[in-house]
């Protein structure tokens, strides 16, 4: 739930997604997240892996929008017409369309599911993507789910100590260790929240790969 400026409440906008995912699967894991700014949408997902790789691809700089569940219609290797929903299609800053197959490794490690993939993969067509990506939950980085899980947590702005975080930011010429920033603005504890958010809106990153705490370096960005 998102507070406006004059104090009333706005709902996040509901899942836009073509097929809809049933919630509260007894043995599944199911649930949503919502993202984008002020009330934000609901993003739903059917697996943890899902929710993980759906934070890390919308922490990620060069991708500019994210959706879920994308049809394509196409035909199997036996020649019979069947409908396939992507899990993911994220587009990128460059204009490259990714589709996402989201799996646990022993169902990608199947031989007749890799077939089908590669089958599927095949058959894409230009507006609906650009290429298939499978990706499971050995793919994923633990430092970056980490780090996608903390700056989606702090998505919603808080305009004080923001701008004081802002103004510390802009006076230094070099990296900065978190901390000192934090401990310059005057804002102890909710200053931290607002670094997380500059490094979401790539105002700033860290110089160096890892997860993000008050000993990180970080650094204006320059382009």
């Amino acid at each position: 739930m998102y507070q406006t400026y004059d104090g009333n409440f706005r709902l996040p906008k509901p899942p836009c997604a073509p097929r809809a995912i049933a919630m509260g699967k007894k043995k599944h894991f199911t649930g949503s997240l919502v993202t984008g700014d002020d009330e934000g949408f609901a993003l739903e997902f059917e697996s943890h892996t899902e929710k993980q790789v759906a934070l890390v691809m919308l922490a990620r700089r060069d991708v500019v929008y994210l959706e879920n569940q994308i049809p394509m219609v196409w035909r199997d290797r036996a020649g019979k017409d069947r409908t396939h929903f992507f899990d993911f299609r994220v587009s990128l800053r460059d204009g490259t369309r990714i589709l996402l197959i989201v799996k646990n490794s022993k169902t990608a490690a199947d031989p007749g599911f890799q077939m089908d993939m590669r089958c599927l993969a095949s058959r894409v067509r230009p507006d609906v993507g650009d290429r298939v990506t499978l990706i499971t939950e050995k793919d994923l980085n633990p430092v970056e789910v980490h780090n996608a899980q903390l700056i989606h947590s702090v998505r919603q702005p808080d305009p004080e100590p923001d701008a004081a975080i802002r103004r510390v930011i802009a006076s230094t010429s070099g990296p900065v260790k978190i901390s000192d920033v934090v401990n310059a603005s005057g804002w102890p504890g909710r200053g931290f929240r607002s670094v997380v958010r500059l490094i979401r809106t790539h105002e700033i990153e860290l110089a160096e790969f890892g997860m993000i705490e008050p000993d990180s370096i970080i650094r204006r960005r320059t382009h």
